[in-house]
């Protein structure tokens, strides 16, 4: 790989405007995915307290087959598209996004009706017939969603994304599970179509905000036409397409071969255990998503010095956010399990917590690295780190589940976080000489782990009542020493 960051040009914009457009829309964002991430706990809640573990593992199961089929269906569209619409907005090339658009969808919603008849037709080769033939009905609308919202994004704008799919989308799941669940209780097939059906509102909502958005923007008629666009975009879209199939599986698809190899039951186990995962990357995508429009105009404009700055800075607001989340949820890992009902709370599940809060604390320090080699065009890249990773996931989960059961998924999936975390980093510290540590990544990290990793800790030595004092006193003053540290924390000298 070449060394290219030594020839990079003058700063098209001072990173202080570009990290508070970013902050900006960060907050929003990040707003947007707290919700999102509380919404996700309340369902695994309702789910896994209302159904009993074996049928609560056939729901997991079956929308994680679905969220399968959903990152194979959308071919990597929503990187693609907010790549390129902000690459043509920032070289003037507004009358392109029509035809770019109508390029990245055509293909996309062909594949997805395409699984959804095939979801349709097969679904009664699997034990969960009913409840796979709701998710094929909807998966066409959540692929739609997913891509018109990305194309949103790629105009600057974070607001529709987080008022559709983050508020609307899991905040209308929550209200129709909980009606049901705590109402009803009328079975998982239900459940299903109640967790489903915001899909489709959704799609029509994103299509209406991107139509209103195109409306300022019109055609060229010298512009190439949607077949001429094929080429490029899928280029620089197709590995991304792989990568993120691979992205998802490395997230995910532990949950099938528990269901496979243990059962249902201990696949709703696995994924109690596991769902505190969900509100960390639900923050880290929201950082991730707000700076990726930003990320890739300084990267595509040879501006290193401005994505640095975007890279360390944000790293730290990560770092900020979610390091809270894993140190308090390992240290109190009983009772986060107990929340969703005591059958949950086992020492092999409590394992599970401790080793899948270390790799994501290591996750984290390593900031938007997937988002940053990305911008910069290196799809290639990210698609050859993932693969390794969901590779190592893969061996890892086939050699120790077996064994020694969830705990051995748990180490499958830390291993591939750890792999496709690093080896991203190694490039752009290599070849652009970008990396996530700096002075604000460093005060982030000891204000977190001093107050919600050392204090609680020492405390928890005495007992529960102590460890609970600990965790309510490190409320109040973790939040304040983090503002007596903001000038640090949201620095945008490179430091």
């Amino acid at each position: 790989m070449a060394q290219v960051a030594e020839a990079a040009p003058p700063r098209l914009r001072q990173p202080s405007t570009v990290l508070r457009a970013t902050a900006r829309g960060g907050l929003v964002n990040l707003a947007g995915a707290a919700v999102a991430g509380l919404s996700g706990l309340v369902i695994t809640w309702l789910v896994a307290a209302g159904l009993g573990p074996r049928v609560a593992g056939q729901f997991f199961t079956a929308t994680t087959a679905f969220l399968l089929a959903l990152a194979i269906a959308r071919l990597g569209t929503p990187t693609g598209l907010v790549y390129w619409f902000a690459r043509l907005r920032q070289e003037g090339r507004h009358g392109e996004l029509r035809s770019m658009l109508t390029a990245a969808l055509v293909p996309v919603c062909a594949l997805s009706l395409v699984f959804a008849v095939a979801g349709l037709v097969f679904a009664e080769s699997f034990a969960s017939a009913g409840i796979l033939r709701v998710l094929a009905v909807f998966l066409p609308a959540a692929v739609l969603m997913e891509a018109l919202l990305a194309a949103s994004r790629g105009f600057g704008g974070m607001r529709e994304s987080v008022l559709i799919d983050k508020l609307g989308r899991s905040g209308t799941q929550v209200v129709l599970l909980a009606a049901i669940v705590l109402g009803w209780q009328t079975g998982v097939f239900t459940v299903t179509v109640a967790w489903a059906l915001p899909f489709l509102p959704a799609a029509l909502l994103s299509a209406h905000v991107v139509r209103l958005r195109l409306r300022r923007d019109p055609p060229d008629p010298d512009s190439p036409s949607w077949t001429q666009q094929l080429r490029p975009f899928w280029t620089y879209t197709a590995p991304r397409a792989l990568a993120g199939v691979a992205q998802l599986g490395l997230q995910r698809l532990d949950i099938l071969l528990v269901a496979t190899l243990l059962g249902f039951a201990q696949a709703a186990v696995y994924t109690v255990a596991t769902r505190f995962v969900t509100v960390g990357q639900l923050i880290s995508g929201a950082i991730g998503t707000a700076v990726q429009p930003r990320l890739a105009t300084s990267m595509s404009g040879r501006d290193y010095a401005t994505a640095s700055t975007l890279y360390r800075t944000t790293t730290s607001w990560i770092v900020l956010a979610c390091w809270p989340v894993y140190l308090l949820v390992a240290l109190a890992a009983p009772w986060y399990l107990r929340v969703f009902g005591p059958e949950y709370v086992t020492g092999e599940a409590i394992a599970v917590v401790w080793v899948l809060a270390a790799g994501m604390l290591l996750a984290t320090a390593c900031g938007v690295v997937d988002s940053v080699l990305v911008m910069a065009g290196r799809t290639g890249w990210q698609l050859y780190n993932v693969a390794a990773a969901f590779a190592v996931n893969i061996v890892v989960d086939l050699l120790l589940i077996p064994r020694i059961g969830i705990l051995g998924a748990a180490i499958g999936w830390t291993a591939g976080i750890a792999v496709n975390n690093l080896m991203p980093l190694l490039q752009l510290a290599r070849v652009y000489r970008l990396h996530p540590i700096g002075r604000a990544t460093l005060k982030a990290m000891a204000l977190s782990g001093l107050c919600c990793g050392l204090i609680p800790g020492v405390a928890a030595l005495a007992g529960e009542a102590a460890l609970a004092v600990a965790i309510g006193g490190c409320a109040v003053i973790y939040p304040l020493s983090a503002w007596r540290a903001r000038k640090t924390l949201f620095t945008t000298t490179d430091t």
